[in-house]
Formats: C-alpha cells, sequence, structure tokens
C-alpha cells in the first residue's frame, strides 16, 4: 500500500478546496439567479400562488381566486404619472369585469389614504414584500397597470398612463370570449 505524503495530502486538499469553490460559484451565479427566475411572472404566464397582498387599512391577507379577472393598479402616491393615471384606473374599475386592487408600494396609510380619495372603487392593499412582488412582476415604473385573466393569466402589463387603445385592449383581453 502506498502512504501519502504530507505534501501529497495538502495538495489533494487545495485540489478539493479549489472544487468546493468553483462549485459554489456555479451555485450563485448561475444556479440562484435562474431560481429566482422562475417566481417572475411574465405575460403568458400563471401566477400560479397568492399575490401576497395585504390590505392597506386592516393588514388583513388578501386571498386571490383565479375564475375572476383581476385588475391591479400599482402606483405611489407622490407620483405625478399615477395622478394623471387615476380618470383611466376609475374608468376601467368600474366599466370592467374584473375585482380592481389599488397596489401602493409605500406604507400602507399613505396607500389607503391615497386609494380612498382617487380609486374608491378599488381595495386597496400594500406587498408583504415590496421588492419580492417588484421583481415577481417586472415593475420598472410606476404607475404601472397588471391584468390577470380568468385562467390566473397574466394577460397584460403597462408601465406608464394608459391611452384609450391601451384600455380598448385590456378590455378585450378579459372579455368572455364567444362561442
Amino acid at each position: 500500500m502506498v502512504t501519502r505524503t504530507r505534501g501529497g495530502l495538502a495538495l489533494d486538499l487545495l485540489v478539493g478546496l479549489m472544487a468546493l469553490t468553483a462549485l459554489s460559484f456555479v451555485v450563485r451565479e448561475r444556479v440562484l439567479p435562474w431560481i429566482e427566475d422562475l417566481s417572475i411572472v411574465d405575460p403568458g404566464d400563471l401566477v400560479r400562488d397568492r399575490l401576497f397582498l395585504e390590505d392597506a387599512s386592516t393588514g388583513d391577507s388578501i386571498p386571490w381566486n383565479p375564475g375572476a379577472p383581476t385588475l391591479l393598479v400599482v402606483f405611489r402616491s407622490t407620483c405625478p404619472a399615477c395622478q394623471r393615471a387615476v380618470p383611466t384606473w376609475v374608468e376601467l374599475a368600474s366599466a370592467g369585469p374584473w375585482q380592481t386592487t389599488a397596489v401602493g408600494l409605500e406604507p400602507a396609510e399613505d396607500a389607503a389614504r391615497y386609494a380612498g380619495t382617487h380609486l374608491p372603487l378599488a381595495r386597496a392593499a400594500v406587498p408583504r414584500d415590496i421588492d419580492a412582488f417588484v421583481k415577481r412582476f417586472r415593475i420598472q415604473v410606476v404607475p404601472t397597470t397588471l391584468v390577470i385573466d380568468r385562467e390566473g393569466r397574466l394577460a397584460a402589463r403597462h408601465a406608464g398612463p394608459l391611452e384609450a387603445s391601451d384600455v380598448q385592449e385590456l378590455r378585450r383581453l378579459v372579455a368572455p370570449s364567444k362561442p
């Protein structure tokens, strides 16, 4: 039987440590981002699970049930572009077949006050984790309008104030299909 020298053992340990370091880099740089990307919802993807929203007034978890279209209007009360989007959001909330939720990316009190004043037909909500919500739905700016269809798929994501043509398109996406 061959006896290992200290130098041979040290070299084996060094090679093992290098292999472990390389593996940790692969996991951190490739595997973990891939796993995080699985949670991102793009138009056409199923939302799959809860929206992780809380009622801005009560702090209660807001249940979400596929089967009814959902309109999510994402805002900040200090955003001038959100203020310009309000009339269109109000029109959508009152004329669409959806449940409307106003999602504030800010403290719950501010979101509740703003939604109560400007979006009275919408339920005021805040994400449990703003960063996770923003990342999950790829929200880069406010205002952002999200539409989830009856099947639970993200039908549309629109960044910025809506134009009349955008409103027509959103309505078309959730209108019941005619046989």
